[in-house]
């Protein structure tokens, strides 16, 4: 997924407008803060995405057109779930494009305060969500490896056999439940790439990233034509009502990050949800 940021785009979202993306095809690229909306019924479920101030004890979120009320609780992907609290609408500066810790009091958005005197990490981007996700969803921990291992051969051979395509690395990255979570980069053809996080056990459940090789930036821009075993990042695993299995990653580049609610639909991940955020310089 592919797309091209222009300077005009920085310039026409600087304010952190909402915008939902459009290309499909063209490479995943880092822009100003982008968020889908789920709904805007306190009796639907609700989830959304945001980011701390540098102590972890506020959370900014950074789409419209939602009513903060409906917020009522953060998690981190050691299932711990903390109530949280709206402060109030905070205004955009003009330093308010990079949405980052270290620049929170720059940014548009709803803050909200972590109750309990507990904090967030800040080196990663917050999900919120409200009392019916967390009635309809029973929430999973878990165990992110320090340093990524390479894949066992058994599970390796599992996975190039369904996709019929030759592996060249494959790493796991997380357990959590009876399911593991690998990063796995399969032989080019040609010019075309593939990565795709792949989770699960006995099955597979894959999210892809299909990609035009360019030495230069090929999935994201200035990765060297390199996916790293460290650029997915699971912020969340649950359940839904009926069992089936959601997850919450951040991919994050030289630029920014895109983070992305899925459902697993088969064997392959369906996005619900999605939203990203600038870092990259002006």
């Amino acid at each position: 997924m592919k797309s091209i940021v222009y300077l005009s785009i920085l310039v026409s979202l600087i304010a952190c407008q909402s915008k939902k993306e459009t290309s499909q095809n063209k490479k995943q690229t880092d822009t100003v803060s982008t968020a889908t909306i789920l709904n805007t019924d306190n009796t639907k479920e609700f989830l959304a995405f945001g980011f701390s101030n540098e102590s972890g004890s506020k959370i900014l979120v950074f789409e419209e057109g939602v009513k903060p009320e409906y917020f009522t609780q953060t998690i981190d992907n050691q299932n711990n779930i903390t109530p949280i609290k709206f402060e109030g609408f905070q205004k955009y500066t003009e330093s308010g494009v990079n949405l980052v810790s270290s620049n929170f009091k720059n940014c548009a958005g709803q803050v909200f305060l972590v109750s309990d005197n507990k904090k967030v990490q800040n080196d990663l981007s917050n999900v919120i969500f409200n009392d019916a996700f967390l009635k309809n969803h029973s929430f999973i921990s878990v165990k992110t490896l320090s340093q990524a291992i390479n894949i066992d051969e058994t599970n390796k051979n599992k996975i190039s056999a369904e996709r019929k395509r030759k592996i060249k690395e494959a790493w796991k990255i997380a357990d959590f439940d009876n399911e593991s979570a690998y990063i796995v980069i399969f032989e080019p053809k040609k010019d075309s790439v593939l990565a795709s996080l792949v989770i699960g056990n006995q099955e597979f459940i894959y999210r892809d990233y299909p990609a035009k090789y360019d030495v230069g930036s090929t999935w994201r821009v200035d990765d060297g034509g390199e996916f790293p075993n460290d650029a997915i990042k699971i912020l969340a695993v649950f359940r839904n009502k009926v069992g089936e299995l959601e997850i919450i990653t951040e991919w994050a580049g030289a630029e920014g990050a895109n983070i992305e609610f899925a459902k697993a639909n088969k064997n392959r991940f369906v996005t619900i949800k999605e939203a990203s955020r600038y870092w990259g310089a002006l």
